[in-house]
């Protein structure tokens, strides 16, 4: 079975502390003989802060936002970096540290692209406070519109919260700021306080979202139409974030495809893919949002496999299967 990189996707709003705490998680694999990648973004055209990580495998990526107008050049790029790499060199973690106002779901989105999926597993999204600031930043007298839409986003969709600095403000305050936060994140995020980043780096790796690989219908590796190739012998997660790739190795009608993504509660965030279309020959990239389906016929060929890619909360994977077995077989 191919190996899939452990990656983690450290997010949080400008100075809350995300360089400090990817530190820390290098110092630990260094320590431990554990071989670590970087993709460090930065909207602008110079990484300042390249001095700190020389002796590291980092991927720079420039001019932009990951999670939005670079978002299809960094998953060419990851995918051409990691499938370059000798056995011996594949990394035993990937770090993904975001631009301070990059919504955590768009990098989700691009780790889960059809390029990437089969070589990166998605653990965590470990989202960076700054607790002596983040009240202020949801104020609407002090901040903007567009600074409260990217906090949100950042809370909402993490897996794991580090609320920094709590040494910088009152015991009321910290209050306030954990009242905030409980309202927005998901039930089963945890929040640890902290200073300085320090934080437990076990607490840190443990494992908070799934990708599931379903073999849907009979492909390579033989198995039967709704038999898990995969993860079969993992623990169902407390945390309720998934990303689920269902392979297809039938073309399906396209009519029937919409009408099938539209039965999908709002829980279901994204859908993408590869498909083949009944009615029409070629392969297609499908993008599904908002209970919108844009297919776009791919001009070159591809190497990949059609697949299905379902991204949201509390997916029930067995029940996804019955029902594109029952929809398309």
């Amino acid at each position: 079975m191919k190996k899939r990189v452990p990656a983690y996707i450290i997010t949080g709003f400008l100075g809350s502390g995300k360089t400090t705490v990817l530190q820390n998680l290098l110092t630990y694999c260094k320590k431990n003989n554990l071989k670590p990648a970087i993709v460090l973004n930065e909207i602008g055209e110079t990484n300042v802060e390249q001095d700190l990580f020389h002796n590291d495998q980092v991927l720079e990526m420039l001019n932009g936002c990951i999670c939005c107008s670079i978002q299809g050049d960094f998953t060419q790029e990851l995918h051409s970096f990691l499938t370059s790499l000798n056995e011996e060199d594949v990394p035993d973690f990937l770090f993904i540290e975001g631009t301070g106002v990059a919504n955590p779901l768009e990098i989700v989105d691009a780790l889960t692209d059809p390029l990437l999926i089969d070589d990166v597993d998605l653990y965590s999204i470990i989202n960076l406070i700054d607790g002596s600031k983040y009240l202020e930043y949801h104020s609407i007298f002090s901040s903007s519109k567009e600074v409260r839409t990217v906090l949100k986003s950042q809370v909402t969709t993490s897996s794991f919260i580090i609320l920094n600095k709590v040494d910088l403000i009152t015991e009321k305050m910290l209050q306030k700021v954990r009242k905030k936060m409980t309202d927005l994140k998901m039930d089963d995020t945890p929040i640890v306080e902290t200073s300085y980043g320090d934080v437990d780096i076990q607490l840190l790796l443990e494992r908070k979202i799934r990708t599931r690989r379903t073999g849907i219908s009979k492909g390579k590796c033989g198995c039967t139409s709704g038999h898990h190739c995969e993860d079969h012998s993992h623990q169902d997660l407390n945390h309720s974030f998934q990303a689920i790739k269902i392979n297809v190795a039938n073309p399906i009608d396209r009519i029937q495809f919409e009408n099938w993504l539209k039965r999908f509660p709002d829980t279901m965030v994204r859908g993408k893919g590869i498909v083949q279309l009944t009615e029409t020959v070629g392969m297609f990239q499908f993008q599904y949002a908002s209970k919108q389906l844009k297919l776009n016929r791919m001009k070159e060929a591809t190497k990949l496999d059609p697949c299905i890619i379902l991204i949201g909360v509390d997916l029930k994977s067995k029940e996804i299967e019955a029902s594109f077995n029952k929809t398309f077989n």
